[in-house]
């Protein structure tokens, strides 16, 4: 049985579900490296020392979206907690979306940004087999014939 939760903030709301907490962050605001500082406080305040994946949505109406705060997320010490990161901003900024995805990958393989929420929370689901934290004892994996790898390899971002 999982545990759900969802906890309102000033700049946003937090909504942990297997294993997945989901940051809406309000509209209107500046997204910047102290707001995105005070987003990882809290989830560490909330969660403590569980490890879940992340999906940190941006809203269409924020004033700015600062390109520190994004690399200051992709950053391997700004990850405790979390063991991938998926950021999903406002498709009328695809062209910056594409430049940082670019520079993140180099980074950390384990965050992405992404325009499409539902893809975003795919991609996560892809990573982490199920919302569920990686700290739960895994089984054992099995043995993948050759003609599923190929079947499953065709996955895109969309």
């Amino acid at each position: 049985m999982s545990h759900a939760f969802t906890y309102k903030a000033p700049y946003g709301v937090f909504h942990l579900s297997d294993g997945l907490l989901t940051v809406e962050l309000a509209e209107d605001l500046i997204v910047d490296l102290p707001l995105m500082q005070r987003v990882a406080a809290q989830r560490m305040e909330l969660l403590g020392s569980r490890e879940v994946a992340e999906l940190v949505v941006i809203p269409r109406a924020h004033l700015l979206l600062d390109r520190a705060a994004l690399t200051w997320l992709a950053q391997a010490s700004n990850l405790n907690g979390v063991h991938h990161r998926a950021i999903v901003v406002p498709a009328h900024l695809l062209v910056w979306r594409d430049r940082l995805y670019q520079m993140i990958s180099r980074m950390r393989p384990n965050v992405r940004v992404f325009r499409n929420r539902r893809v975003a929370k795919g991609w996560l689901q892809e990573r982490s087999g199920s919302f569920l934290s990686v700290q739960v004892a895994q089984p054992a994996p099995e043995v993948v014939s050759e003609s599923m790898a190929v079947q499953t390899a065709g996955v895109s971002e969309g």
